[in-house]
């Protein structure tokens, strides 16, 4: 169950810088978030995979589509600047979140 908890939370926050990035209003911030966004895409590809093996698409689906509102409610209350500082927040948490995941053991 912690496991399930952990991959969520991972894709939930890297669907954040996604769906984030995707409301930045700056031209030239939008290039500062070409890492984390790719970064974001492929690991989220594969823990989602991975997650809807072991968890089922429930929980996949929640944990994408919970940071939208969250993500437009944010590009449109912060700047640019402060956009960017919450995408590099939420995608190095997202990193720590996922070390821990992929320290669980595999199931045999």
């Amino acid at each position: 169950m912690l496991e399930a908890l952990v991959y969520a939370l991972t894709l939930a926050l890297f669907s954040f810088v996604i769906l984030a990035t995707a409301r930045m209003r700056h031209d030239m911030m939008l290039l500062s978030c070409i890492p984390p966004t790719f970064m974001a895409i492929v690991m989220g590809f594969i823990m989602a995979l991975y997650s809807a093996d072991q968890f089922g698409w429930a929980l996949v689906v929640l944990a994408v589509t919970l940071p939208g509102p969250i993500a437009w409610r944010l590009s449109r209350r912060y700047s640019p600047r402060d956009l960017l500082i919450t995408i590099y927040l939420a995608w190095a948490a997202g990193l720590v979140s996922a070390l821990a995941a992929f320290a669980f053991p595999d199931p045999v």
